[in-house]
């Protein structure tokens, strides 16, 4: 495995882990991480046998891993969760829908996130976030929306899995991968998830992202709002917004 990190702003990374030997296809596994002040934050967390790569790349961002201060989950799912063993000295949050989804020594370690209203959630040790949850891929599957740096963390709600990176770059606008958007949104109406995933991307039209950071694959950047319209409309048949 190898890995490719990339700065989206100012004490905001992207990561992602190439993995060639844990899945049918290979794919890119991304975490991220946010240094605020003295707080350093993991949105995912990779699985136990990233535990070399995502020690190397804390350490090529200048931090160690006793240094996490939070870990917040997207979802349960063992390839975004388990590798959150690692950061004993972290709090650690997901939503209570997919608590159960962690194995048992795991689940111990973790608190569920605060109800703010309606479908939108916080972490309170963490400021400027947004925890939205979007109601499918799992249960407790949620986007984590930043104001700071107008990041939106979508997790595997939204992913490029098995998708080689555009030029090989981890961060692009990417035409060809917006356009393999629409057949995302098209793959989900098919297997009978279109209400759950439409409500949850119609969830996320209030918010101005500057990039579109999911759980597997590129992160795009640039007129991310405006796409999200786009992919509504095209998994609504045309139903205004």
């Amino acid at each position: 495995m190898n890995y490719i990190v990339a700065e989206l702003a100012p004490g905001v990374y992207a990561a992602a882990i190439k993995d060639a030997g844990n899945w049918d296809t290979p794919t890119y596994t991304n975490f991220y991480v946010l240094r605020r002040g003295q707080q350093v934050v993991l949105i995912d967390a990779g699985m136990k046998q990233y535990r070399n790569e995502i020690r190397a790349i804390l350490k090529e961002i200048g931090v160690e891993a006793n240094q996490v201060t939070q870990v917040l989950l997207t979802h349960g799912h063992h390839d975004h969760a388990d590798g959150a063993k690692e950061f004993s000295q972290a709090l650690k949050y997901i939503h209570e829908r997919d608590m159960n989804m962690l194995s048992s020594d795991l689940k111990s370690q973790f608190i569920k996130y605060t109800v703010v209203r309606d479908y939108v959630y916080s972490a309170p040790a963490v400021p400027d976030l947004d925890i939205v949850l979007v109601n499918s891929h799992s249960p407790g599957s949620v986007a984590i929306y930043d104001h700071a740096s107008k990041a939106l963390f979508a997790g595997d709600f939204f992913c490029f899995f098995g998708e080689p990176l555009p030029e090989g770059k981890l961060v692009s606008y990417s035409e060809p991968s917006r356009q393999e958007s629409y057949q995302y949104v098209a793959d989900q109406a098919a297997s009978g998830e279109a209400q759950s995933f439409l409500q949850g991307l119609s969830r996320l039209l209030s918010y101005r992202p500057e990039f579109f950071c999911t759980g597997h694959g590129v992160v795009l950047q640039g007129d991310i709002s405006e796409f999200f319209k786009e992919l509504w409309k095209s998994g609504s048949a045309g139903k205004p917004l």
